[in-house]
């Protein structure tokens, strides 16, 4: 969306219903990217299901009280979705997306502009924010088009840290972990048979690197989202999932198109390295095969008993839906183990999950679900915390 249709949104007053007085910007900014603030649904009953007595504090204290501890929704406000007892907080799944999108966005930021996340958007919580190891910006002056793609993703994923740190307010906002991009690419290409890789050398050297995060993104928001118990909070991660869609297919695209070139002096081409990308992925996640790289000039389909030659831009399963990653299976992937760990990869210190600890630790060999959630800390308070601090005027 360009800068002129965003100060569209912001032209006209919207009153809020619970004060009486005009929307805080950053509060409507928050309301308009989840999908909460949309004509004819602005008024007392929405603002008052962001409310925490009447929203997610019923969630998250009354789980045992209400239909048993059975899924459903809550009978007092049909806003919320009730889950099983011990499943993570709303508060620890946004905290878990939070550092998928500082990585993100730090990847593209400095290949685009050469620099990080700015002062106002890394901290907050109990801890200082993390350094960043590694990254530069990228000259894509011999390939002016990924440069322009490439300051699209970039502004996308700036616009997604600053959102879920809005939405998780101060009392659930986590600062940037430390993220170390130079020993953990390299240490991804020797998993995939390089010798080293510098994701910042070239535009397809960063289409590389890229395909390494976005495919993750897409399959951890589908996995987080069964989840999330606000039904608003949902549709904003079915919205950022779509965008990681949209940007894993861009990705995909452009490295099919391009697969037979030869990636500098690695003897390999495109194809090959990206496949093998695919397939260090799949062995670090555990044994069941959601992976998938873009395929070469032998894949088909198969649509009515006849095969077709295709591509492979969209991974999918038999019916033709996106795979999903618990968070331990997506700390396989960016800790680089196939092993139970807390720390690791591109995150040298672990990712930061206060609201619900016990997420930010990889699978043992990818065998961990999020349905164990019983041994996971419970962060109840949290959610109470961050949906006070939607009441509030962020910015």
């Amino acid at each position: 969306m360009t800068d002129e249709i965003k100060d569209k949104n912001e032209q006209s007053p919207i009153i809020d219903a619970a004060t009486g007085g005009p929307l805080s910007k950053s509060r409507r900014r928050f309301l308009a990217h989840s999908g909460m603030y949309t004509a004819g649904l602005v008024g007392s009953a929405l603002l008052g299901a962001c409310s925490d007595d009447k929203n997610v504090a019923l969630a998250q204290d009354d789980n045992d009280s209400m239909n048993g501890g059975m899924d459903g929704l809550d009978p007092n406000n049909p806003n919320v979705i009730v889950l099983p007892d011990g499943s993570p907080s709303d508060a620890g799944v946004l905290q878990f997306a939070l550092n998928l999108e500082y990585l993100e966005a730090e990847y593209y930021l400095r290949a685009v502009t050469g620099n990080g996340l700015m002062e106002d958007d890394i901290g907050g919580g109990s801890e200082d924010p993390g350094m960043v190891t590694g990254g530069r910006m990228v000259d894509f002056s011999g390939e002016p088009l990924i440069g322009r793609y490439a300051a699209e993703i970039a502004s996308d994923e700036l616009d997604h840290v600053q959102f879920l740190r809005s939405g998780l307010g101060d009392g659930g906002v986590i600062s940037r972990p430390q993220i170390n991009f130079t020993d953990a690419f390299n240490a991804a290409a020797q998993a995939a048979g390089l010798n080293s890789f510098d994701p910042f050398a070239s535009p397809i050297n960063f289409l590389i690197g890229a395909f390494i995060f976005e495919d993750v993104g897409v399959s951890a928001y589908k996995g987080g989202a069964q989840f999330i118990r606000n039904r608003d909070f949902l549709t904003a991660a079915a919205g950022i999932l779509s965008v990681e869609g949209y940007h894993a297919g861009l990705v995909r695209t452009i490295l099919t198109a391009r697969m037979d070139e030869q990636v500098g002096d690695t003897g390999l081409n495109i194809g090959q390295i990206v496949n093998a990308i695919s397939d260090a992925r799949d062995d670090l996640d555990g044994p069941d095969d959601i992976d998938q790289g873009i395929g070469d000039d032998n894949t088909s389909v198969s649509i009515y008993g006849s095969s077709i030659r295709s591509t492979n831009i969209v991974p999918v399963d038999d019916n033709g839906i996106t795979y999903s990653r618990t968070p331990g299976q997506v700390h396989n992937i960016v800790y680089l183990t196939p092993e139970a760990a807390e720390m690791g990869g591109f995150f040298p210190q672990g990712t930061r999950i206060p609201a619900n600890p016990g997420l930010s630790t990889s699978s043992d060999s990818g065998s961990g679900d999020m349905d164990d959630a019983s041994d996971m800390d419970a962060g109840d308070d949290s959610d109470s915390m961050m949906m006070d601090e939607m009441e509030t005027d962020n910015g």
